[in-house]
């Protein structure tokens, strides 16, 4: 409930005069209680669910769009859309509207206000935008979960029982689905809350975007392609067409997520991409990328040292040493992670010489081809843990176990991770190690720029100025640094586990995605795992070097020759 009487009452306590919103939004909410404001969200969902989908159900009957519809064999009857509309009613009524009323005292809480004054266009725009980061990511992780065994068997089923989606099924799901899914979309106003007109927003266009990548249609036209890295329609089309099997396509909205940690695999390969074109595209990309991480770094180093700790060391006292601690380590951080970056992107990951011949094998492959007269046949392609000859027939020459031919580079890369656009290189076994110093560094960097950043972020939101006096555009500035170092560090975080994972087991991206006996060869136990990977000299481990001893007696360090195991030798833990 407003605190003012009248609409002059208001604008003496907020020192101007009402804009027109401010005053049809007093004139409407003045005499309602908090909650019956809060109440008119069941009612927006409701009007959400039953008309937004209605312009699909339209194109769906007339057929008069059919061009673009993404399973064409699959065609749903007014009746069919209407009962699972009536479903979605049901679990309206039971659960969602319930669920609206039982929250409202963890809305009171967390600070939504439904008073005056009425947030500012740049101030809602900057909380969708942090709601739908947050949303995203939390969502990906609980999507991911309800498609294991359990998750899927109990809950999550219920959705995909529409294996061609329509928009009416967007919200067709177990209750408890609801609940669960429910906590990625509270949880970005829970940190950041405003007002319950942002947050009013926020609910539409959320449902209205999953309802959209529920449509079952991708229009040529649709306004959310020109969104970098928006999943859309077809993306998520694609994770129903598999069904329950699907360890794909798990994005909520945007799809880097898929992208970081490897869920989309699946999706490339069901979409046939002409694979020349699109390695043209990412050489293209080239020093693009390059300058575009150095524009981020350069953006948080505007924000951290000019905008708000450079000028803190002026001011003396306990704020210039807090300021001086914070710049050291910034400044330690980031000279470590340039490093570990630009020793990625310069250094040869690690290609099989020109007429490189595993002799004994190649011995073996020649009597073995004499005795049965087939000797120009080409030797078997073989997987990345074969001790056998493995030939590239892309080279046209032979590699050796744990070699991959890369399309981007056009060669075979030993010890071969994954092709990485940020770097623009392949990860492979020569730079394998500053990629791993460059994720860990970057994750303590972008951490440390985020709580560094924190107090003045806050400001941001707070109705007062605070006890921090920054201009407009550093609090700008400020706020976007802090939303990507904050994104930033979370990716980075999951890949990195990912990665010290992998270097636990002595396996790469590529071959954790291929099938392997239980007995890896390559798995030589943790402790010398990892030094296949960093060396033996523990002064080297947080550089991007390796000292020459360690190249001499560890030459699984260059790629050629790794150290593995018999089936029968016992693994070593430690």
């Amino acid at each position: 409930m407003i605190p003012y009487g009248t609409v002059e009452e208001a604008s003496v306590a907020l020192g101007r005069n009402l804009t027109r919103l401010e005053t049809a939004w007093f004139d409407y909410s003045a005499t309602k209680s908090n909650f019956h404001v809060y109440c008119h969200t069941i009612l927006l969902l409701f009007l959400v669910y039953s008309l937004a989908p209605l312009p699909l159900v339209f194109v769906e009957l007339t057929g008069w769009f059919e061009q673009y519809k993404i399973q064409p064999k699959v065609k749903y009857s007014l009746s069919e859309m209407f009962r699972c509309y009536k479903q979605v009613m049901k679990l309206f009524l039971l659960v969602v509207g319930t669920l609206q009323i039982v929250s409202y005292p963890s809305l009171q809480m967390v600070g939504i206000r439904s008073g005056l004054p009425l947030p500012s266009l740049m101030e809602i725009v900057a909380q969708l935008v942090v709601y739908f980061l947050i949303e995203d990511y939390t969502n990906y992780w609980l999507h991911r979960w309800l498609h294991c065994k359990l998750g899927y068997e109990m809950i999550h089923r219920i959705h995909h029982e529409h294996t061609s989606p329509i928009g009416y099924a967007s919200p067709y799901a177990h209750w408890g689905e609801i609940l669960i899914l429910g906590i990625p979309t509270f949880l970005g106003p829970a940190i950041a809350p405003g007002h319950i007109i942002t947050f009013w927003l926020w609910i539409a266009l959320r449902q209205i975007e999953t309802i959209e990548t529920h449509s079952g249609y991708d229009f040529p036209w649709t306004l959310t392609k020109l969104i970098p890295f928006y999943g859309g329609a077809e993306y998520h089309d694609y994770h129903h067409y598999v069904g329950g099997q699907s360890q794909s396509n798990f994005a909520s909205v945007f799809t880097y997520c898929d992208y970081i940690y490897g869920t989309d695999k699946g999706y490339r390969i069901h979409k046939k991409l002409l694979h020349q074109q699109f390695c043209t595209a990412l050489r293209a990309l080239g020093s693009i990328m390059i300058v575009v991480v150095i524009g981020i770094i350069g953006f948080t180093y505007y924000a951290v040292v000019v905008a708000n700790y450079g000028p803190s060391l002026l001011i003396g006292g306990f704020d210039s040493l807090v300021a001086l601690l914070v710049l050291a380590l910034f400044h330690f951080l980031l000279v470590m992670l340039l490093w570990s970056y630009f020793s990625v992107v310069v250094t040869d990951p690690g290609g099989v010489p020109t007429g490189w011949r595993p002799e004994l094998d190649i011995e073996k492959s020649d009597g073995n081809q004499h005795s049965t007269g087939v000797a120009n046949q080409a030797p078997s392609v073989g997987d990345s843990s074969s001790h056998g000859v493995r030939y590239c027939r892309k080279c046209n020459q032979y590699k050796p176990p744990r070699s991959h031919h890369c399309s981007v580079c056009g060669r075979c890369i030993l010890k071969m991770d994954h092709h990485c656009v940020w770097v623009v290189n392949c990860v492979g076994a020569m730079n394998y190690k500053a990629f791993l110093l460059f994720l860990f560094y970057t994750f303590l960097e972008t951490t440390v720029v985020a709580i560094s950043l924190l107090p003045v972020f806050l400001v941001f939101f707070s109705d007062g100025d605070g006890d921090i006096t920054v201009s407009p555009g550093s609090l700008a500035a400020t706020f976007v640094a802090f939303v990507l170092n904050i994104a930033f560090a979370l990716s980075v975080l999951g890949f990195l586990i990912m990665h010290i994972m992998l270097v636990a087991r002595n396996t790469t991206t590529i071959e954790a995605y291929e099938k392997h006996t239980v007995n890896w060869p390559y798995n030589l136990g943790r402790k010398t795992n990892f030094e296949q990977v960093f060396g033996r000299d523990k002064m080297y481990w947080f550089v991007p070097l390796y000292t020459e001893e360690d190249m001499k007696k560890l030459p699984s360090l260059g790629g050629l020759d790794n150290a593995s195991r018999s089936e029968t030798e016992p693994l070593q833990l430690l």
